[in-house]
């Protein structure tokens, strides 16, 4: 069993069809199935059910195989990864995954660790945490910086500084004051962040309405941070938003109010592997934090 054959197997796994997965890896279709078959043979047992319309699904023995295959490949190139390292040829390329209510965090140390690695590139993935756990899993993020703990067992999490929400609100407006209460934002036309799946955050703030026993006015749920700050610049609403997604945000026509009483805080993580090698930039990386 050779190497380039598992790596085969995983993109056909992923394809479901082997001739998306041939396109994939840029070779004709026939010895692709070729290589398929030889480690069906070597292992005595079927990886997939096949069906009239060419689409494959994997049995049992396959999905426990395709786990293994993937754990093999992973350690294979963070080894040859550590090897290089340590004779200076160095990867510059930080894979690194986050929430949402994390993006301006992790955007802040990426221009730090730019300046340091100037040569550098990057893999970000913005996503819920449960999805960033896979990528974990799989080895395609060295780093996660999440909202919520990551269940993966092969990690090690930071716990950073608390980040309190503010309300954002059109700078052209009637909010004299610097300070407003949940029951007054309640009355706001809100425009709320909610990512694809995760949808944590939001329920919170949905839940401390409801504990005081009041309808919030959502005029929009929003899933792109950088298009709900701008509908508040444009004067449609206010949002309720984490303190350091202001950051990195022009404020010119957005002002900020402190919450009394603030119930809405985070405690964002930083999370990463630590079942394999880690990348010496995802390791200056994580020295930011």
């Amino acid at each position: 069993m050779e190497l380039r054959q598992l790596h085969y197997f995983i993109v056909i796994a992923e394809e479901l069809n082997v001739t998306k997965a041939a396109k994939r890896l840029h070779m004709a279709q026939p010895p692709l199935s070729r290589q398929l078959k030889q480690l069906e043979n070597e292992l005595g047992l079927l990886l997939f059910e096949r069906n009239n319309n060419k689409r494959l699904l994997l049995t049992v023995e396959g999905e426990l195989f395709l786990k293994r295959a993937k754990d093999i490949v992973q350690r294979v190139e963070k080894s040859v990864l550590e090897v290089q390292e340590c004779k200076n040829v160095t990867n510059e390329k930080l894979e690194v995954g986050c929430t949402i209510y994390c993006a301006s965090t992790v955007l802040d140390k990426l221009t730090l660790i730019q300046k340091q690695y100037p040569n550098s590139t990057f893999n970000i993935y913005e996503n819920e945490p449960a999805h960033l756990n896979e990528l974990l899993t799989e080895g395609k993020i060295d780093v996660a910086v999440t909202t919520t703990d990551l269940p993966y067992q092969h990690v090690k999490t930071k716990t950073l500084a608390p980040d309190i929400f503010v309300v954002a609100v059109p700078k052209e407006g009637r909010y004299a004051e610097e300070k407003i209460s949940v029951a007054e934002i309640a009355s706001l036309p809100l425009i709320l962040l909610r990512s694809n799946r995760e949808i944590s955050i939001y329920n919170r703030i949905i839940k401390e309405f409801e504990k005081m026993d009041i309808t919030p006015n959502i005029l929009c749920e929003c899933h792109d941070s950088a298009m709900l700050l701008n509908l508040v610049c444009r004067g449609l609403g206010a949002a309720i938003v984490p303190y350091s997604m202001l950051s990195s945000f022009s404020l010119e026509h957005i002002k900020i109010l402190n919450i009394e009483d603030n119930p809405f805080v985070i405690e964002p993580l930083v999370t990463w592997r630590t079942d394999s090698y880690l990348p010496k930039i995802a390791q200056e990386f994580l020295k930011l934090f």
